[in-house]
């Protein structure tokens, strides 16, 4: 009788440390949620003898976040037009593995400026914004919210031909409460 309370008892605590250690890998490895913004911190400049832009549309048909022990991982690949205002602009969630990440990769299929009444097509070069994630990078936790801002100041260059370039100065930046907007400026609260 006494042999079989021991082999109960033995058993129990078995049980109880493969729960405990299948509870901790689940936690360790479930990932935490980022929420993706756009926003212009600042009116965009021009380089031209033209007209100032009244507004800034890009089509974003991709989004991806590198990972230092991951590599690339898409976000998102629905197609959205976003205008590039003081206010932040929502892009898109993503629950991602916990880690660092360093950089954020817009893929811009094309690029509206309006300038008066006047919609005009203008070019990126690349196609593809990369984007540093500034003051360290994101860092990801099990379980935990961050965001992510990417802050973008745009600047248009018109050529002798006409062409319109956007050539835009941007970073992103990890908040770990939610970012609001105040005066042109992102700050957290």
């Amino acid at each position: 009788m006494r042999r079989s309370i021991s082999a109960g008892v033995i058993a129990a605590i078995v049980v109880i440390v493969v729960v405990v250690a299948a509870v901790g890998a689940y936690y360790m490895t479930r990932g935490g949620t980022v929420y993706f913004y756009l926003t212009d911190p600042g009116n965009p400049s021009s380089s031209s003898g033209s007209s100032s832009p009244t507004a800034i549309y890009l089509t974003i048909t991709s989004i991806m976040i590198h990972s230092t022990s991951k590599g690339w991982i898409t976000v998102s690949n629905k197609t959205m037009t976003v205008q590039l205002s003081s206010s932040l602009s929502f892009l898109s969630s993503a629950t991602l593995p916990p880690g660092n990440y360093t950089e954020v990769r817009l893929v811009v299929s094309a690029v509206t400026v309006q300038m008066g009444p006047v919609n005009v097509s203008a070019s990126l070069p690349s196609g593809v914004l990369k984007i540093p994630i500034i003051n360290g990078g994101l860092q990801v936790t099990s379980g935990r919210t961050a965001y992510l801002v990417i802050h973008m100041g745009p600047h248009l260059t018109t050529t002798g031909t006409g062409q319109v370039i956007l050539s835009p100065v941007v970073s992103a930046e990890a908040y770990y409460s939610p970012p609001t907007t105040s005066n042109n400026t992102t700050t957290t609260s």
